[in-house]
């Protein structure tokens, strides 16, 4: 086998009854601050967008997805060729940075912290990690895990995550006949984690090049249906960014300081993140330690001040 170029770690955390296992409770009284995913299933998946594709399930999607392509172009303002399907961003960030570098060629990737997603997919292809005439740079626009909606980078080809588009409300898609590849995902505002559907937009000729990368059938067909409905009833997002500025708010009567975010999350500086995880995992409470601070998905008030409270009983900032 290839050697590494870097050192992965899996990004993956314990699942809900290994946590419970594991400290005492059971898997109900977990609650899941660290996957930045929706606190509950949203309306528009419905068990009834399955009904006609289980009928189907026995055979693969000849033909691919052109009605949720055409879905996907009515919703980010492109045109179905612009379209490139994934399962999940993660799947898309596979195969554009196996697109685009080799062994030996070197790829930016902007902030730090960031999506610890981009390195592996650059050590997988065998590639380095360096700002020296990259072949590619890739940016996490809102910036996970701070939250931030800092500026673009001019390199080009430039590949930017946009996972939290919806809260933020700025996009680089504008950008694709200019050398910019634009990730979108299912499993953030949609709320179809699980369901692992993601597209990319790029130019007509760079999407066609990647079209021809892709593997075949990415998507499960029960997932492209989920999508399709989701699309037809986008959800709101008012109300989580309401709740993640009170939140922020609590925390800052607290005594922490978030940083500001255009995302459903919030970075809060802490001095030993891993620590401070372990102590609020035994309440039951995950959060993702990451460098320099944790990750804290906003979920609902309850939720919420279930979580100030524990942090008010565990540390005093």
């Amino acid at each position: 086998m290839r050697a590494l170029t870097g050192t992965i770690e899996s990004y993956d955390a314990p699942s809900t009854d290994e946590i419970a296992r594991r400290v005492g409770l059971a898997p109900e009284q977990i609650v899941r601050f660290d996957g930045n995913t929706s606190p509950t299933t949203l309306p528009s998946t419905r068990a009834e967008a399955l009904t006609e594709e289980l009928g189907r399930i026995h055979t693969y999607p000849h033909g691919g997805y052109p009605q949720l392509e055409r879905a996907i172009a009515d919703y980010a303002g492109v045109a179905p060729e612009n379209v490139v399907l994934g399962a999940g961003a993660d799947d898309l960030i596979l195969l554009l940075t196996r697109s685009f570098a080799s062994p030996g060629d070197r790829v930016a990737i902007a902030n730090d912290p960031t999506y610890p997603m981009f390195a592996i997919s650059v050590w997988v292809v065998g590639a380095e990690i360096g700002d020296d005439d990259p072949v590619l740079t890739i940016c996490c626009r809102p910036n996970n895990p701070t939250g931030e909606l800092g500026e673009l980078p001019s390199a080009r080809p430039l590949v930017v995550d946009e996972a939290y588009f919806e809260y933020a409300g700025e996009t680089a898609a504008g950008l694709i006949e200019d050398g910019v590849i634009v990730i979108r995902t299912f499993s953030k505002v949609f709320g179809l984690a699980g369901a692992r559907v993601g597209y990319a937009l790029a130019g007509h000729d760079v999407a066609a090049e990647l079209n021809r990368r892709q593997h075949p059938a990415p998507l499960s067909t029960l997932s492209a249906a989920l999508a399709l409905a989701a699309l037809q009833t986008p959800p709101d997002v008012r109300p989580t960014i309401d709740e993640r500025e009170r939140f922020a708010g609590r925390l800052r009567e607290l005594g922490f300081d978030p940083l500001p975010s255009y995302a459903n999350f919030l970075y809060v500086p802490v001095d030993e993140p891993h620590w401070l995880a372990d102590k609020l995992m035994n309440r039951g409470l995950a959060v993702r330690p990451v460098s320099g601070g944790i990750r804290i998905t906003i979920r609902d008030e309850q939720d919420d001040e279930r979580l100030c409270e524990a942090l008010a009983a565990e540390v005093r900032p």
